[in-house]
């Protein structure tokens, strides 16, 4: 769990409390992930309860909270840096479910929206691209460059995926009597009524291989 191990590495640093552990993490990487409140306490409860950390309320003008990171967290800590990742980090994408899950006849509506996508990530790239354009010299910094050149990369490799589904479903975002890939066929049916059954043209030879 990243935010659990984010957490801990703050807390190695010195004692804070949960406002200030968000303020932290949010400087940090504040640019490409956001934490709620809710998330941030209910993560320092947990590892509270599993004694990796303990709670110690001040008794001040204003009462704080305070966390401090116990032997057991850090050599937790130190075991999550060392150890390598147990599987590779899923795909997932909300424009993934809205792709698999439209008909086709909504194919025109979708590929705008994906249109609007691809300006967001072009924006998106244009920033990053400033800000990875030349690499810091302290280590600090170096490794929010990493991160951000991480990002780049996947922004960029995800602009090209909706440029290509932009190709792959131009067909069918036509209108029905001018789609080759929409051509229907009328079937029989019980009392002598007759229903078009859509038949989809074949997937492009490099999509054919990929599993249903």
């Amino acid at each position: 769990m990243p935010v659990k191990h984010a957490l801990l590495a703050l807390l190695a640093q010195r004692d804070l409390t949960g406002y200030e552990l968000k303020l932290r993490f949010e400087r940090t990487l504040g640019d490409f992930w956001q934490l709620n409140s809710g998330q941030v306490y209910s993560t320092l409860e947990r590892l509270r309860r599993s004694g990796l950390v303990v709670r110690q309320d001040e008794r001040a003008a204003v009462a704080r909270t305070r966390y401090t990171l116990l032997p057991r967290g850090r050599r937790e800590l130190e075991q999550w840096l060392a150890a390598p990742l147990p599987r590779l980090r899923p795909v997932r994408d909300p424009l993934f479910v809205k792709l698999v899950f439209m008909p086709p006849e909504h194919a025109a509506p979708v590929l705008k929206s994906f249109a609007t996508e691809t300006r967001k990530y072009s924006q998106a790239l244009e920033t990053l691209t400033a800000l990875v354009a030349r690499a810091p010299l302290s280590f600090t910094g170096r490794t929010r460059w990493l991160i951000a050149e991480a990002a780049r990369l996947e922004f960029a490799a995800h602009r090209e995926w909706l440029a290509t589904v932009g190709r792959v479903l131009a067909p069918f975002a036509r209108s029905p009597e001018h789609s080759p890939e929409r051509a229907t066929t009328a079937v029989p049916a019980r009392g002598g009524r007759q229903r078009l059954a859509a038949v989809r043209a074949p997937l492009p030879r490099s999509a054919s291989a990929l599993p249903g």
